[in-house]
């Protein structure tokens, strides 16, 4: 018994030592920052670098401006038409892919889907283009309060879509052939065995893709910033883009510090709700 206990206190030890770099790492990128920024979102910054205990106050004068909350809705708005698209298209990509035969047509298609990202930024080119060959009039894209939003995320779906596909045909290639022979025996025709088979089974997969979309779109900011730069007049400015101009255009690290703590709590409570609503065990 103690021989026992002695060898699985080795192996905790050992676990530890080997998870104690990633926990460094996460510790001075994610906490210490996130820290400092709840602290810096109760002073504000004087001229010349000194700080003042303000308490809450900045946090009325962020969560009361209605610039703040115009890009709040540029995000939301962003999210809505980028993660539920990416995840579709990823998911049929998938599908398509792990239909083929041939391992190495499946890896030809798979590498197409992570060309440079710079394909995406020049997409308007390209679809203007095509649109005066057929005698149409070009369209400003990215120019456009209309079609600002949708042309980034359009671009913010060609930029997930290469890493879910990947996630979405490793689950497939995971799932057991019985299952599809019991289906196919019980007569389940095409549409019934994706419903009840691999939909279920890919649920832990959708939730993680979903999650990461999330993430990745509530905080997206380096295209915005290499295709518009919140423009025109701030109609695709998004709270990344905003937070980013109040720390290091103006000068207000209070203030910056107050939008950070609101991405924060904002993405654990949807990763919290989307956990608790849509994760459910399946067994067959």
């Amino acid at each position: 018994m103690l021989g026992a206990r002695g060898y699985m206190d080795r192996q905790r030890r050992a676990g530890l030592f080997f998870v104690l770099p990633a926990v460094a790492y996460f510790t001075c990128v994610f906490l210490v920052p996130l820290a400092e920024s709840v602290l810096g979102s109760f002073y504000r910054t004087q001229p010349g670098g000194a700080t003042q205990f303000v308490g809450t106050r900045l946090y009325v004068k962020v969560l009361t401006d209605p610039t703040f909350w115009h890009t709040v809705r540029n995000t939301v708005t962003l999210l809505l038409m980028s993660v539920p698209l990416t995840a579709v298209v990823a998911l049929a990509v998938a599908l398509g892919l792990h239909r083929l035969v041939s391992l190495r047509w499946r890896s030809v298609w798979t590498a197409m889907y992570f060309l440079p990202f710079s394909v995406s930024l020049v997409a308007d080119g390209v679809l203007n283009h095509l649109l005066a060959a057929v005698g149409l009039p070009p369209f400003k894209w990215l120019q456009s309060f209309d079609l600002v939003l949708p042309s980034l995320a359009l671009i913010n779906v060609w930029a997930r879509l290469g890493f879910d596909t990947l996630v979405f045909l490793a689950a497939l290639q995971a799932i057991p052939g019985e299952y599809y022979e019991a289906a196919s025996i019980d007569g389940a025709s095409r549409w019934q065995t994706f419903g009840r088979v691999t939909l279920p089974l890919l649920n832990p997969q959708i939730v993680m893709v979903a999650i990461l979309e999330i993430i990745f779109n509530f905080k997206v900011f380096d295209t915005v910033y290499a295709t518009t730069q919140g423009g025109p007049a701030g109609a695709s400015q998004t709270v990344i883009m905003l937070l980013y101009d109040t720390a290091f255009k103006f000068f207000r690290l209070g203030d910056a510090s107050v939008i950070a703590v609101f991405v924060f709590a904002s993405l654990l409570l949807l990763t919290l709700l989307q956990w608790r609503l849509f994760r459910r065990q399946v067994e067959y």
